[in-house]
Formats: structure tokens, C-alpha cells, sequence
């Protein structure tokens, strides 16, 4: 009887791997390119992080910002003191009366800190 050999994922790779492959299949292991992608948000969530600003200044509460940036996402904890209608910018006063600017489209999350 003759058995068969099955060599598993032997059989799937390529007979010859350059070095410039090999480097590159390496680099594509260690690092994640999704990892750094904005989250797709949808209008009801656009609205409910419209809906936190204003409570959130009507009521001079603090706020929790979660902000896209390309290296990884930040918290940005503050007073939303000003909205500017035509750059869509926010004024953010910080804990130490700093301000910081921060765009609408960098906006992943809005927490209202009671």
C-alpha cells in the first residue's frame, strides 16, 4: 500500500521567495495599516456629538473628546467654550486654561463628564 504524502502548506508557497518578498511580507506582519483608519461614523452619531457639545455648553459641563490622529487615537478632556460656524472649529479649554483647537472631522467620541 502506498500512503500519501500530504505536505500541508508546503504545497501553497512559492518555489522561490526573493529577499525584497521576504522583507516586505515581514514588514506587512509587524505592522497594522487598518489600525490607523478613522472609524466611519453615520449621521445619528454626528448628531448625538452635536447634541452632547451643545448640553455640554448650555450647562457648562466638562466634556470628553476622543480625537482621531494618525499615530493613534487621544483624549482631549475640556469646556467646549466656542464652535465656529464656517471652519467647523471648537475652542476647548483645557484644565490648566489652555485652549486648545481641535476640527469636527477628528471627532470619533463626545462623553459629557456629570
Amino acid at each position: 500500500m502506498s500512503t500519501i504524502r500530504d505536505r500541508g502548506l508546503v504545497k501553497w508557497q512559492a518555489a522561490l521567495i526573493m529577499p525584497e518578498h521576504k522583507a516586505l511580507n515581514k514588514k506587512m506582519l509587524e505592522v497594522d495599516y487598518f489600525l490607523n483608519k478613522k472609524p466611519a461614523l453615520d449621521e445619528y452619531q454626528v448628531e448625538e456629538f452635536e447634541n452632547n457639545i451643545h448640553y455640554a455648553m448650555e450647562y457648562h459641563l466638562r466634556l470628553s473628546f476622543t480625537l482621531h490622529n494618525e499615530e493613534s487615537p487621544y483624549d482631549l478632556h475640556g469646556y467646549c467654550v466656542y464652535i465656529h460656524p464656517v471652519t467647523k472649529e471648537l475652542r476647548i479649554q483645557k484644565k490648566d486654561s489652555s485652549f486648545e483647537y481641535i476640527q469636527f472631522k477628528e471627532i470619533i467620541d463626545v462623553i459629557v463628564e456629570d
